[in-house]
């Protein structure tokens, strides 16, 4: 069984344009991470990215203002081997992208964190 308790040394950035999955797996995660950044969209989430560079960063891919993928784009060009973890309602190769972990929405908390630590134990 792993311990949890090691993800309070990191920091994660989780960045959701939906409300309730903003607050369902924003729960999840900052019971979890010692600190935690949200953004509403990738505009956010790069600016939060820049000034913080948190361990992972957790994304959707359809946001308004900026997307997911080219918000991972702007993040990758700062930090090539950044942890990203997308979450997305598709499974086609415009809402994925092979240098991350994929998860597909509705996520359950277990292969968030799974995820998580597949990310993170990789050292992407």
């Amino acid at each position: 069984m792993r311990d949890e308790s090691v993800l309070k040394k990191f920091s994660a950035l989780y960045v959701e344009d939906n409300k309730l999955m903003r607050d369902s797996i924003g729960r999840i995660i900052r019971r979890r991470f010692g600190e935690v950044y949200i953004a509403e969209n990738g505009k956010e989430g790069l600016e939060l990215y820049i000034k913080y560079k948190p361990n992972i960063v957790i994304t959707d891919v359809e946001m308004p203002v900026m997307d997911g993928i080219t918000m991972i784009k702007k993040i990758r060009a700062v930090k090539e081997t950044q942890s990203i973890i997308i979450t997305t309602a598709y499974e086609d190769d415009e809402h994925t992208d092979s240098s991350c972990v994929n998860l597909i929405k509705p996520v359950e908390a277990e292969r968030l964190i799974d995820a998580i630590f597949e990310c993170l134990g990789c050292g992407r």
